[in-house]
């Protein structure tokens, strides 16, 4: 039910042509040669915009815990809002339970019955409500019931569970009586919020015991070390302390054997592994770990006694390992049901149902969700729709690997067009976090179908997973610290660009750059400090100051700032604000030698828009090319159809311009008109 959010709380972001402010007076390389790229390129019928991003497509499909209703986002009133349909019906069956402008972030099944638990924040604010949806099964026509529990516009509540022993109340973490997340217990019948647990040891990840308190817990300590914790009695036990930079996170808590697993890379491990912890004794033992020695531990699935029963890891593409050989065959039983290149990965099993619940990711088009029977051998659809797009217009998307400078290796994803492969306009789209990666399917991320976009308008799109991404092991993070910007994190984008030139793909005078939250920065440090690499630039909700981001962080959020304090400093300390000056591109635009489009949300609490506001009119003052896209009613990352539309055509029309790919022969009016009303007259700022 949790937004999963960049920068901090995790990695989220979603992704901008205005008039340019192209000025006499200032020189600038990399001059995009439009006779020469026009003979590079080739014929490709390009997929509209609107279909490859159609308000159509349905996301973040559930079945109901008694099997009889499908839920599930789409598109409504210009957000993504809460659907229903009876199992067993079509997609024209479904009824419409909430018509939010801005949207809903997520949805869990209640475990009471025709009832759903909902959250969104108001205009990308990211302080997050939590509702309740009832509807009456006899009757979808009539109006739901919908209720909010929670009525602090200045508190972020974060949905933890429901109680299992009392489902009439629900466990959250807020910052409702304090800047501390506390653990409430609020009321669905009478809304009535009741602080149940203070966190005085300040954690970050925890599982609940049968009445909704904590049991388990792990918080990350101002030296970017891990605490685990158990309750005893009315307070807490340390079970262990990890090393500095080592990871820890509680993924399940049995009660009754006294028993927790964690995924962790402690005690010496350089990988996450799925560790076994004792509570009675404290002692930790290797539950499974990754057989390649690759990648995290990514996914875990439980049998009915609370035992691993598949593991999965995640390296260029997804890898499961069944723990008994009655798993294996199920699972090579559901793949004889599927077509195509694809991964399927488990996400639970009902034992006592005989049912599996999957998701299945393909490269060109979304995911599909079924629900797997092993008494029957039968694979039953969950509303997977055909793509509103055709996926023979998309391109080649693959894992590669290339070596950093220093012989770091280092994995992406590369997305081609159909046709060309060679001496292309590239785009370079560093992921936000950093502490997040890429994945190979389409639906795993925004900028996933952002790369096919460019990729069938004639651009080779790479997507680093470089240092700092989450899923190759501490040590890999940990060479992303203190190298911001100017550093290792810098240089692998700039040596992915160097390989893909060196393969004949990328063309060295059309290359591009374009991310979202950190990977704004990393587009913005790009221009800054490696100036003659990029050929036009893009920074979406990305920090232009390291310094002011950091020092944006609500005062709730500093007990687990260890590991942003561990990767660039804490402006309190004067050595390493002079550090974060240094790798801040606002104060050396005078080294811009290229276009920068800047696409903001006027309400984004970890990006605040003076950010952008500040570097367009330093770039507008010393007469450098600057295009500015502000959305008034959007946060960190556009969620509004209209906004997201809108945004992209100015994308398009920027690279196009500067790069030479191709661009759409018409655009919808409305959404042309719509872009003019967030272009920014940055003269005027």
């Amino acid at each position: 039910m949790q937004k999963n959010q960049s920068l901090f709380k995790s990695a989220l972001i979603s992704a901008a042509i205005s008039s340019s402010f192209l000025l006499a007076g200032c020189q600038f390389t990399n001059v995009f040669d439009q006779t020469n790229a026009v003979q590079t390129q080739q014929a490709q019928e390009m997929v509209e915009l609107e279909s490859l991003f159609s308000s159509e497509q349905i996301s973040h499909v559930s079945l109901s815990n008694d099997g009889q209703w499908i839920a599930f986002l789409q598109m409504n009133n210009g957000g993504k809002n809460i659907h229903l349909v009876r199992q067993g019906e079509g997609l024209a069956s479904a009824v419409t339970l909430t018509s939010f402008e801005d949207g809903v972030d997520g949805f869990v099944w209640s475990d009471n019955d025709n009832e759903i638990l909902f959250n969104k924040d108001f205009e990308g604010n990211e302080n997050d409500q939590i509702f309740t949806l009832r509807f009456t099964p006899n009757n979808l026509q009539a109006k739901p019931e919908v209720t909010r529990l929670t009525h602090n516009d200045d508190v972020d509540y974060t949905f933890i569970a429901q109680v299992k022993n009392n489902p009439s109340k629900i466990a959250v973490l807020a910052n409702h009586i304090s800047s501390q997340m506390d653990v409430f217990h609020v009321d669905i019948k009478t809304q009535a919020v009741q602080l149940v647990q203070k966190n005085d040891i300040s954690f970050y990840t925890a599982e609940l015991d049968d009445n909704g308190y904590a049991a388990v817990a792990a918080k990350l300590n101002p030296d970017n070390s891990v605490t685990v914790y158990k309750r005893a009695n009315e307070g807490w036990s340390k079970v262990f302390q990890s090393e500095v930079g080592e990871n820890v996170s509680v993924i399940s808590y049995d009660h009754s054997n006294n028993r927790a697993f964690i995924s962790g890379s402690v005690q010496g491990r350089d990988k996450k592994e799925l560790l076994e912890l004792d509570l009675a004794t404290n002692k930790l033992k290797t539950a499974h770990k990754d057989p390649q020695d690759q990648s995290d531990l990514h996914h875990v699935v439980f049998d009915k006694k609370g035992q691993p029963m598949i593991v999965s890891y995640y390296g260029g593409r997804l890898r499961n390992y069944p723990i008994d050989g009655k798993s294996s065959k199920t699972l090579n039983k559901i793949k004889g049901h599927l077509d195509g290149e694809f991964d399927v990965l488990v996400e639970k099993i009902e034992h006592d149902k005989n049912q599996w619940y999957l998701t299945v990711s393909y490269a060109n088009k979304p995911d599909e969700k079924f629900v797997y029977n092993t008494s029957t051998d039968t694979l039953t659809d969950l509303l997977n729709q055909a793509p509103t797009f055709d996926p023979n217009l998309l391109g080649e998307r693959k894992s590669i690997t290339y070596k950093a400078t220093d012989g770091l290796e280092i994995q992406a994803y590369l997305t081609l067009p159909q046709h060309a492969k060679k001496n292309l306009p590239t785009i370079v789209l560093p992921h936000g976090g950093p502490w997040a990666r890429d994945e190979w399917g389409y639906s795993s991320d925004y900028f996933v179908p952002i790369a096919h976009f460019f990729a069938n308008r004639g651009y080779a799109v790479l997507q680093p997973n470089f240092r700092s991404s989450t899923g190759f092991g501490k040590k890999f993070i940990e060479l992303g610290n203190r190298n911001w910007g100017t550093g290792a994190m810098q240089q692998d984008l700039t040596d992915g660009v160097n390989y893909l030139v060196s393969q004949g793909i990328a063309d060295k005078k059309r290359v591009g750059i374009m991310g979202a939250s950190y990977g704004g920065y990393a587009a913005l440090a790009g221009a800054t400090f490696t100036p003659d690499i990029y050929s036009a630039v893009i920074s979406y909700v990305g920090p232009s100051s390291i310094t002011a981001m950091v020092e944006s962080f609500p005062e709730h959020y500093r007990p687990y700032m260890g590991t942003v304090f561990a990767s660039v400093g804490d402006p309190l300390i004067d050595s390493d604000r002079l550090d974060m000056e240094s790798r801040s591109p606002i104060n050396f635009v005078d080294q811009i030698r290229t276009p920068i489009m800047l696409i903001q949300g006027a309400n984004d609490p970890r990006i605040p828009q003076y950010q952008s506001d500040t570097i367009a009119k330093k770039l507008y003052k010393t007469n450098r090319p600057v295009e500015y896209i502000l959305a008034k009613d959007e946060g960190h990352g556009f969620r509004q159809q209209d906004n997201k539309l809108a945004s992209i055509v100015a994308m398009e029309a920027f690279f196009a311009k500067h790069l030479g790919g191709n661009k759409s022969v018409s655009v919808n009016p409305k959404i042309s008109q719509h872009l003019t009303s967030l272009t920014v007259d940055v003269s005027k700022l």
